[in-house]
């Protein structure tokens, strides 16, 4: 195994900051908002088509968005499913050339394929823990954000809620070590599923 950087002992932290609640698991943080808040730094073992470590991990960040978009609200990172059955991309000055499909990812046209992404994704999930989750944990505060003000105020007289989903996110969030009750309430349904007896009016935390 190969590790780019030594793991840290203290435990990564998750701030409730603009970024993770916009972006989760893929927030940026530092000068100009230029670093990842939470990269994984293991490298796995790279198949032949990518002998650039960079575009390796790249190609590992790119196929967990991936995942995380088709998975969707689940915040823990799942990769025992298929990768990906349609076509999309990302590209852009300064930036690699990204794309997915049926077949794996491509970065600046080298393919690595699914079976060797979501093994290499797992390894580095197994030997930095604490990476894993923290990126779960954003992607928590993340649909906690997006969910708790992207639905009307239900009525009584309404055959389904938000609530449940959003008392869902909570309580995963809690047990990734979280603390939802750190978010502001983007509505009345959110403030009822977070606990009013126990919501603490905090505004958040920069990303640094």
């Amino acid at each position: 195994m190969n590790l780019l950087a030594p793991p840290s002992e203290a435990e990564l932290q998750v701030p409730v900051c603009p970024q993770v609640l916009l972006r989760g698991a893929s927030a940026f943080g530092g000068r100009e908002h230029s670093e990842p808040l939470f990269p994984h730094r293991h490298l796995p073992p790279a198949p032949p088509t990518m002998s650039v470590a960079s575009a390796w991990l790249t190609a590992l960040d790119f196929a967990e968005e991936v995942r995380r978009y088709a998975q969707a609200p689940r915040p823990i990172l799942d990769l025992d499913k298929p990768g990906y059955s349609g076509v999309s991309g990302r590209s852009g000055p300064g930036m690699p050339s990204l794309w997915a499909t049926s077949r794996g990812i491509e970065v600046d046209g080298a393919l690595a394929t699914w079976p060797r992404l979501l093994a290499g994704r797992a390894e580095q999930r197994e030997v930095e823990p604490d990476v894993a989750r923290a990126r779960d944990l954003a992607e928590a505060y993340h649909y906690l954000d997006y969910y708790g003000g992207v639905y009307e105020e239900p009525e009584e007289s309404d055959e389904w809620s938000p609530v449940p989903l959003i008392r869902r996110l909570a309580a995963e969030a809690r047990e990734l070590g979280g603390d939802p009750t750190l978010l502001e309430p983007r509505s009345q349904y959110m403030r009822l599923a977070l606990d009013p007896d126990s919501f603490a009016n905090q505004q958040g935390e920069e990303c640094k």
